[in-house]
């Protein structure tokens, strides 16, 4: 199957440009709810103001600890972690998974 990609120059699939935005918007949402600033939120997740208006923005090159930095500041942390937790599968599969994959994936054709 063919993955529709953005104009973006990062060229991800249209889906996962979808996800920073709604992303960018509950952490914009979120900041404004507390009446904060974006220097605020910058200062209390130890981000400089253009990353968090990057982030606001949706901007799909900012490195992943940065968003994360900014849901620990705005104590959404654990709801992320909640809900990443249920992407692919539950618990117990993920756990049965992981207990029978091999420690490394060789190319085809490689030797041992």
């Amino acid at each position: 199957m063919a993955v529709k990609k953005s104009s973006n120059s990062a060229l991800l699939p249209f889906e996962a440009e979808d996800a920073a935005s709604i992303l960018a918007s509950k952490i914009r949402t979120a900041r404004i709810a507390r009446g904060w600033t974006q220097a605020e939120l910058a200062a209390r997740s130890d981000l400089s103001a253009r990353t968090v208006t990057s982030m606001e923005a949706g901007a799909v090159n900012v490195q992943l600890g940065f968003w994360l930095k900014a849901l620990w500041a705005l104590d959404l942390i654990n709801d992320f972690i909640a809900h990443i937790q249920r992407v692919g599968m539950n618990d117990h599969e993920f756990a049965l998974l992981q207990s029978n994959m091999p420690e490394r994936v060789r190319e085809k054709g490689s030797a041992v």
